[in-house]
């Protein structure tokens, strides 16, 4: 066998592998077997991540495509990571490994173990050897795989494999190591989220989430109180929306994180659901006119307390929802299943705030292609009159001469975009010369729809 094995050497030719390679793919499904789409599949310790496709494929690698991972025998399933030797047993077998010099003296029985089925690890000895480069023999049941090895600077390791038979030796017995050289973090909406242990950085994970249990928490209307808290402003956003967000449709893209922010809060983890702004825009993210109906999925959706909003698109294209449940129908609640009429549940006093943005007309679609109705897409807070906000109502008026307006999506145009919050004019007009987002009866709260129920 030293012989076989020196022949070995004078047929050697390095092949250098640097640390962090990586080439992991698979798919990720719903415990139904459906693919899940849209899943965020995240490599931990390499700070790797992926996006799901509609068939729930992901792939991740390093930027230059070259895994550290390779395979010295298919029959063995022995592999080289790293520096370490990966054993994936598919049935329990007797284990060895053995290490010569180059001239074929051996220089350390390492191992010799009665292993089950299973996954293992054997991290090479780094400096305790007497020489950087050797031959390792690895027996498996009755078959063995020898490879030469040599450590190189920065971290790197050279090694070429072969295959030869022979028969497992006996030795004196050396714990094995299960392998774990990462985790894998998966999410996606309406899924609990799940981690996995990750053997090698060249393989197929296959991964399954078990459905969220989450209860049924899909609409509401930001609270006053909410904007103030995430505005840090007493008057809230006003019709900037963007919440930190850049770029093209930057506003939608806040006014959603705003959504899901709140939802979290009212109920921790309801942000896995995707929440949308009731708002439309001339500009959305893709470049293309968005309108608040075609944002907010195909329903049902129901409030914080579980009761119906809506089934269907159909069913919210009317002043009042049909079919909603009654104590909401008339009263939309905030994000805590409260009415907003009366945000106090201590209290009977009703407020004056039934005045919410949408930059909408009654089906739901852009109010305006002229003229700005949508505080120049919920990016600006002037207060000139330039630029204003349509508006529905969350409650019909109940007051004044105002008794007919009731269409909870597009009733008035707010006076402007300036941050301010108006709950106490019963007139229903507003104050002349304030252009504030809430002038008139508000406080520039929208609507909140969750993509899933």
């Amino acid at each position: 066998m030293l012989r076989i094995i020196g022949i070995y050497l004078t047929l050697f030719v390095g092949i250098a592998v640097s640390a962090e390679n990586v080439n992991i793919w698979g798919k990720i499904s719903g415990n139904s077997g459906k693919p899940v789409k849209g899943a965020i599949v995240s490599l931990q310790n390499q700070k790797l991540s992926d996006t799901t496709d509609s068939d729930g494929a992901y792939s991740i690698k390093t930027a230059t495509g070259v895994n550290n991972y390779t395979k010295i025998s298919n029959i063995e399933n022995i592999s080289f990571n790293n520096g370490n030797i990966m054993l994936n047993l598919v049935k329990p077998a007797q284990v060895s490994i053995d290490m010569f010099d180059i001239s074929g003296s051996l220089l350390k029985h390492e191992l010799t173990s009665y292993a089950p089925a299973g996954v293992y690890q054997y991290k090479i000895p780094s400096g305790s050897m007497a020489t950087n480069m050797m031959t390792i023999r690895v027996s498996v049941g009755g078959h063995s795989s020898t490879f030469r090895y040599m450590q190189l600077p920065n971290g790197k390791h050279s090694f070429s494999n072969s295959v030869a038979a022979g028969k497992a030796s006996n030795g004196p017995g050396m714990a094995k190591l299960e392998a774990v050289v990462d985790s894998l973090s998966v999410s996606a909406p309406n899924f609990i989220s799940k981690k996995v242990a990750v053997s090698s950085y060249d393989t197929e994970l296959n991964i399954t989430l078990d459905t969220s249990n989450l209860a049924k928490f899909s609409f509401f209307l930001t609270s006053v109180k909410a904007l103030r808290d995430l505005s840090g402003n007493v008057n809230g956003f006003g019709g900037d929306l963007r919440f930190g967000k850049t770029g093209q449709g930057a506003g939608l893209l806040g006014a959603d994180s705003i959504c899901s922010c709140i939802a979290e809060k009212s109920m921790p983890g309801a942000s896995a659901k995707q929440w949308r702004a009731f708002l439309s825009a001339k500009v959305g993210p893709d470049g293309k006119q968005a309108d608040a109906i075609d944002r907010i999925g195909q329903g049902p959706w129901y409030d914080r307390k579980g009761r119906l909003f809506a089934n269907k698109i159909s069913e919210l294209l009317n002043d009042r929802p049909i079919n909603a449940d009654i104590a909401i129908k008339n009263d939309f609640p905030n994000e805590d299943g409260v009415p907003n009429h009366m945000p106090d549940p201590s209290s009977s006093k009703k407020v004056d705030n039934h005045l919410t943005i949408t930059g909408s007309g009654t089906n739901g679609k852009l109010y305006s292609t002229t003229k700005d109705c949508t505080c120049s897409d919920w990016t600006s807070t002037k207060g000139d009159g330039s630029a204003t906000a349509r508006a529905g109502m969350s409650w019909p008026q109940e007051f004044g001469g105002f008794m007919g307006m009731k269409n909870w999506i597009s009733v008035w145009d707010m006076p402007g975009c300036q941050p301010g919050v108006d709950s106490t004019d019963a007139s229903g007009a507003g104050r002349p010369g304030v252009y504030t987002i809430g002038n008139g009866g508000g406080y520039g709260g929208f609507y909140c729809f969750g993509l899933n129920p």
